[in-house]
């Protein structure tokens, strides 16, 4: 893969880089033993960061006490240290139907796949382990080693990859090889504000699919997508509300949001981040936030987990 394909230009404003080195504590002297930049660095940093996590939730597997508490203390030291997340994610799947593909932005080693097994231990007893293990697989990274890796620990399940940078694009792909429809999209915060370009692509990704589910999804109450260069040296794009709330309307779609975890004015003034499904069912919608619902109130013990209201994405307006 280009190195450069995913980060910047000939002269990015900012770019990511991955340092490994070693300080002389007597000396006071700095050694720098390698330099990786751009997609190297996206190669070698998320490997070892995912897959650390991977490793560890197959260690929860073994775990004599499968409760919430220990599947939190596990979670608290991966990279996406929130309980909440995971259980969106969770909730996704059990909603869809059985043997469908699934999808998420920026898929990163699918790990999703260990944490959906170690979350259907602790609030399921182990009942959807087959239904988990035997969706269709839609691997969406820029990085053809974290697509490989994913292939190579996940041997026994089904898996396709895609390394579209956007949205649409995994869409339109998943589309023309595959000819029938998502059964669950997901995306987490930063993955789609890297892959999304305007609210027109999540209405895409809605039509294309039974289920999509945003986690802290970026919207600003404005009507033009905002625009910004991240640290990373990638751009992000904040997607408009009302346009949002229009093409589901348009399309026929059902939409909510909820109201834990929030966050306002973080990509920008008049900027919200909040948690949304989007279905082509009533009836898919509300199993969702029923399963959802079910996880949060055998965890609502833990700290930092809410609960909040599930309510109309307009009303977010």
């Amino acid at each position: 893969m280009d190195n450069r394909k995913y980060y910047g230009c000939e002269i990015p404003e900012s770019v990511s880089y991955l340092e490994f080195g070693s300080v002389n504590l007597v000396k006071g002297e700095k050694k720098i033993w390698n330099y990786w930049q751009d997609q190297d660095a996206y190669d070698l940093y998320m490997f070892a960061r995912y897959s650390r996590d991977l490793f560890a939730f197959r260690r929860f597997f073994k775990e004599k006490e499968k409760t919430a508490e220990k599947l939190n203390e596990y979670i608290l030291k991966s990279a996406h240290n929130k309980l909440m997340d995971y259980l969106f994610k969770y909730a996704g799947m059990l909603a869809v139907e059985e043997k469908g593909m699934v999808c998420e932005c920026g898929s990163s080693l699918y790990g999703w796949i260990d944490e959906a097994l170690a979350c259907d231990y602790v609030y399921a007893k182990g009942e959807n382990l087959s239904k988990i293990k035997g969706f269709h697989y839609i691997g969406s990274d820029i990085s053809e080693l974290m697509n490989e890796g994913a292939a190579n620990f996940h041997s026994d399940i089904k898996m396709d990859f895609s390394t579209q940078d956007t949205i649409l694009g995994v869409v339109k792909e998943i589309k023309k090889n595959y000819g029938k429809k998502l059964a669950l999209f997901y995306g987490l915060s930063v993955s789609v504000r890297y892959a999304v370009r305007g609210s027109e692509d999540l209405i895409e990704a809605a039509e294309a699919s039974e289920l999509c589910v945003y986690n802290r999804l970026s919207m600003t109450y404005g009507e033009e997508t905002l625009a910004t260069v991240y640290g990373t040296g990638k751009s992000v794009y904040i997607v408009s509300l009302p346009k949002l709330v229009k093409g589901i309307e348009e399309k026929g779609l059902y939409a909510k949001y909820c109201t834990a975890n929030m966050q306002h004015n973080k990509d920008g003034e008049g900027t919200v981040r909040a948690s949304i499904g989007i279905a082509k069912s009533q009836e898919v919608l509300d199993e969702f936030i029923a399963r959802y619902e079910s996880c949060i109130d055998k965890s609502i013990q833990i700290e930092g987990i809410e609960k909040g209201q599930w309510k109309e994405l307009k009303e977010l307006l």
